[in-house]
């Protein structure tokens, strides 16, 4: 006779019933929260970024550079209300961008953190904020989107997107039309998965 034992050496067995069926209860969770548990789950904030004019500028820039992909749950974009600006301001989100002042600039995202309170391993990428006039200067419009009131965060969030290593992704911003001042930021929350 064959037996499914417990694998912990306490000797359990598997059960199984008059109909052959085997018993299980099982603990799943989502790859989220594995990726959490090891400290490959991440929080990044661009941090406050102060617009001056109505003209478009990029003002985030993510590239990963893990062996893992990088799996992107929501991006949230984060407006003040504008100074002298009115009708519509928009967003866009640009598909593996590699060129601009965005990324020559190379400044830090204020926050880049682990979301494992428990970990200190960080996240391998370049993770760059943007600031007034700062430029994509290529890759592809992938999602776009505008409003006339900064009431509401806009948030990405409709399903994934994958970064495989060496993936981009960026976020070009436009304000208000009379706009001379406005305060904006933009979160990122993502976790690293390996299980390809």
């Amino acid at each position: 006779m064959e037996t499914i034992g417990d694998g912990t050496g306490k000797s359990f067995e598997a059960k199984v019933d008059g109909e052959n069926r085997l018993h299980t209860l099982a603990i799943s969770e989502g790859f989220n929260v594995d990726s959490a548990v090891n400290g490959k789950n991440y929080n990044f904030n661009t941090g406050d970024i102060t617009l001056t004019s109505a003209n478009q500028s990029a003002i985030a820039y993510i590239k990963n550079l893990e062996n893992d992909d990088l799996i992107i749950r929501d991006i949230l974009i984060i407006s003040d209300t504008s100074t002298g600006g009115s009708g519509d301001f928009s967003v866009e989100i640009i598909r593996n961008p590699t060129t601009g002042t965005i990324i020559s600039g190379a400044t830090d995202f204020s926050v880049k953190a682990n979301r494992n309170f428990g970990s200190v391993r960080d996240f391998v990428g370049d993770v760059f904020k943007g600031a007034e006039a700062n430029t994509l200067t290529n890759g592809e419009n992938f999602s776009e989107t505008s409003r006339s009131t900064t009431t509401t965060p806009i948030s990405f969030d409709a399903d994934v997107i994958i970064l495989p290593k060496g993936a981009s992704l960026g976020v070009n911003y436009t304000p208000q039309t009379g706009n001379t001042s406005q305060v904006v930021k933009v979160a990122i929350v993502g976790f690293l998965f390996s299980g390809k």
